[in-house]
C-alpha cells in the first residue's frame, strides 16, 4: 500500500520526538495497526528504537555537513579554505608584514630573495626579502616581505602537475622555477589567480590555492604547459613570522638605496575563523575591491589587524554632502593599528 510519508515528521534532531513522531506515523498505517509500539519491552518498539537512533545520527551528520559547507555557516577552518579553494580566493592563515620600496640597485643587481635586515618595535631583529630582482643601477618599486627565513621546495609531483607546501610560509611570496636538464636554463614561472584564463595554450604560469593541509602550488589547469621529467621544479618562498614585523624599521642594504616609505603593517599571527569568513567573503564577491558598505565591513573584520574582529564596534557610513566620500569607525582601535587599516582598506 502507499504511505502518506509527508506526514512523517523526522527532521528534528532530537531522540524522543523522532521516535514519537514514528510511532505516531506507524500507528496510522492499516496494515501495522495489530502492532503494539507503545511497549517498550516489543520487538517492534525495539526496532522504533533502532529506527529513531539512526535518523538521529543522519540528522547530525547532515547538518553539520550542511553548516560547514556555507561560508556563512561554516565554524570550521578546514571548510572555509575548501571553499576558497573553489571560489578562487586564498586564505592564509597566517601572513607577513610588508612594505612598498622604491629600491635602487647600487652597482650590481639585487637579486630576489635578498636579505634586509630590521628592528621590531620591541628592539629584536628580524628580516624582510624581496620577490622580485631590481637591475643593476636601476630604481623599482616592489614590495618587502617580512619573514623567519627563505625555504625552497623540491617536492614537485610530475603526475599531478604540483606540490603541497606547509602553512607556515607566506602564499604570496611563493615562486616557481623549472630548470631544464641538460641545457640548465632556468625560467621562472608566472603566477596567476585560479579564476584567471589565458587565450593561448601551453602558458608558462601556476597558481596557488588551498590544500587541506597546506597550500597547492599547480599548474594543473587548461591553459598552462605541463612539466615532464626532461625538468626539475624548484618553488621558493619565505617562511612567514606573522605580526612580528609590524611597524619595523628596515635598514638598507650596502648595494641597495630606497627612501622611507609605507610602515610595515598586515602580519597577523592566527587567522581567526571569523576573519577567515569575513576575509572569503569579501574577496569572492567584492574581488578584492571596495563597492558597497558590506564590503568595507567584510575587508574591516579580514584584515586581521588586532580590534577589527569584533563587527559591533565597526561603523561605515557613506558621507552626507560628498558623493564617494565613506566614514570608517572602529571603536578602540590604537593609533598605529588605524593607521595600518586605513593603508589596508585605502587600498581597496
Amino acid at each position: 500500500m502507499t504511505y502518506q510519508l509527508k506526514n512523517l515528521n523526522v527532521a528534528s534532531l532530537d531522540f524522543d520526538d523522532i521516535k514519537s513522531s514514528l510511532i505516531s506515523f506507524f500507528k496510522q498505517q492499516p496494515d501495522l495497526a495489530d502492532l503494539d509500539f507503545d511497549n517498550t519491552a516489543s520487538t517492534t518498539n525495539l526496532l522504533v528504537n533502532i529506527l529513531a537512533t539512526a535518523t538521529a545520527y543522519n540528522g547530525i551528520y547532515a547538518q553539520f555537513g550542511f553548516i560547514n559547507s556555507f561560508a556563512t555557516t561554516t565554524t570550521l577552518m578546514e571548510s572555509l579554505m575548501g571553499i576558497a579553494a573553489n571560489n578562487s580566493v586564498l586564505l592564509a592563515p597566517i601572513q607577513s608584514a610588508t612594505s612598498s620600496r622604491t629600491v635602487t640597485a647600487v652597482g650590481s643587481t639585487l637579486e630576489e630573495y635578498s636579505t634586509f635586515l630590521a628592528t621590531t618595535p620591541t628592539g629584536a631583529d628580524t628580516f624582510f626579502f624581496n620577490i622580485t630582482s631590481v637591475p643593476a643601477n636601476t630604481s623599482k618599486t616592489t614590495v618587502l616581505y617580512c619573514g623567519q627565513s627563505v625555504t625552497s621546495f623540491t617536492n614537485y609531483d610530475y603526475t599531478t602537475q604540483s606540490c603541497e607546501l606547509p602553512y607556515t610560509i607566506d602564499p604570496r611570496t611563493i615562486s616557481f622555477y623549472e630548470t631544464q636538464i641538460g641545457s640548465g636554463t632556468v625560467t621562472k614561472w608566472t603566477r596567476v589567480d585560479k579564476s584567471t584564463t589565458s587565450s593561448s595554450d601551453d602558458t608558462e604560469t601556476f597558481t596557488v590555492i588551498n590544500g587541506p593541509k597546506g597550500y597547492i602550488v599547480t599548474n594543473n589547469f587548461l591553459t598552462a604547459k605541463r612539466i615532464t621529467t626532461s625538468s626539475t621544479v624548484l618553488i621558493k618562498a619565505v617562511v612567514s613570522n606573522g605580526s612580528a614585523g609590524n611597524n619595523a624599521s628596515i635598514t638598507s642594504r650596502s648595494d641597495t638605496l630606497f627612501p622611507t616609505a609605507v610602515t610595515p603593517s598586515g602580519g597577523y599571527d592566527l587567522l581567526s575563523v571569523t576573519q577567515a569568513r569575513y576575509k572569503l567573503l569579501f574577496n569572492a564577491t567584492a574581488q578584492d575591491r571596495c563597492v558597497t558598505i558590506n564590503d568595507f565591513v567584510n575587508a574591516i573584520i579580514g584584515s586581521g589587524i588586532s580590534g577589527t574582529s569584533d563587527e559591533s564596534l565597526i561603523t561605515v557610513q557613506n558621507d552626507c554632502c560628498i558623493p564617494g566620500k565613506v566614514k570608517i569607525y572602529v571603536s578602540g582601535l590604537s593609533s598605529s593599528n588605524a593607521s595600518a587599516l586605513m593603508t589596508i582598506v585605502t587600498g581597496k
